[in-house]
């Protein structure tokens, strides 16, 4: 008796960068594959995608036989937001609408913190839909950048705070910004002993600290970027994640010293020096760092 059919299977596994022996064997997965985007059709009434195309566009974004698992857990909700997800993607009258009642709705919680006027929250959540859902010609929404790998409304959320606070920012601000320098970055107020660090040290220290930024998680980097960068309170950052500001001072303390110290490192590897240079590097690095972070983490945005 010829095996059964196993379409959803074969189109995760033609798109997935998985190995096949680390997920379940194919009727296996066809069966909760099957199960999962019924149970995501169910959760969005009248949302209708065509199965084989979204558990491709699935294996394209849950790239861990772990994070695929998790997902399909009738518990999770990732499999159902990459769902609404696909759905926007295709501009299905639904999807939409789905998305604007579940989380365009509550852009004025989000940005709450920053500006509660009608006016304001109006203009971030007509951004937002800009930002999210058109795009120029050859290249995908916003949306796409969904990958189930954390909560939808926690992915909305953050996409809302930047572009409020982005609309925040006084013209004279951003201009002021522009013309800042690596040397303003890199500070003017060394003490004697360093001086000589600053000229000798300038450009392979702000390699360091982007390359010592590359290596933060990219929770980590977002909090720094709206610490230092978007000058966000810590109750405000606590309330976008949901904890205590005091766990948020940890994380950033944390953050800042991963930094510090992969500075550090980098600096010594870039230049060479002896283990009698290593302190007043570490003095300059710490002294300097943070002026460094709100230089290129604003570069990013």
């Amino acid at each position: 008796m010829p095996p059964a059919p196993t379409p959803l299977a074969s189109a995760f596994l033609a798109a997935s960068g998985c190995a096949p022996a680390s997920l379940p064997e194919p009727a296996r997965l066809e069966d909760l594959l099957t199960t999962a985007v019924e149970r995501a059709g169910s959760r969005w009434p009248g949302l209708d995608v065509e199965p084989r195309a979204f558990v491709a566009f699935v294996a394209e974004r849950l790239t861990s036989p772990t994070a695929l698992l998790a997902a399909l857990d009738g518990d999770s909700p990732a499999f159902s937001e990459l769902y609404l997800t696909f759905g926007c993607l295709r501009h299905q009258r639904a999807a939409l609408q789905f998305f604007e009642d579940d989380y365009l709705r509550e852009v004025g919680a989000f940005v709450s913190g920053v500006d509660r006027s009608p006016a304001f929250v109006a203009e971030v959540r007509q951004l937002l839909r800009e930002k999210l859902f058109t795009a120029e010609p050859g290249s995908e929404p916003r949306i796409a950048e969904f990958t189930g790998g954390g909560a939808l409304g926690g992915w909305v959320r953050v996409a809302a705070l930047r572009i409020a606070l982005n609309l925040k920012r006084s013209e004279a601000r951003a201009d002021a910004a522009a013309q800042d320098s690596v040397e303003t970055a890199f500070g003017e107020q060394l003490g004697p002993e360093l001086e000589h660090l600053r000229s000798r040290y300038r450009e392979a220290f702000t390699e360091a600290v982007r390359a010592a930024l590359g290596q933060l998680s990219d929770r980590d980097r977002t909090l720094m970027r709206l610490y230092h960068v978007e000058a966000l309170a810590l109750e405000a950052i606590a309330a976008l994640y949901r904890v205590h500001p005091s766990t948020v001072s940890r994380w950033l303390s944390r953050a800042r010293e991963q930094v510090a110290e992969t500075t550090t490192r980098q600096l010594c590897e870039r230049l060479g020096v002896g283990a009698s240079s290593v302190d007043s590097i570490a003095a300059l690095v710490v002294s300097q760092v943070d002026l460094s972070l709100t230089r290129l983490l604003g570069q990013g945005d």
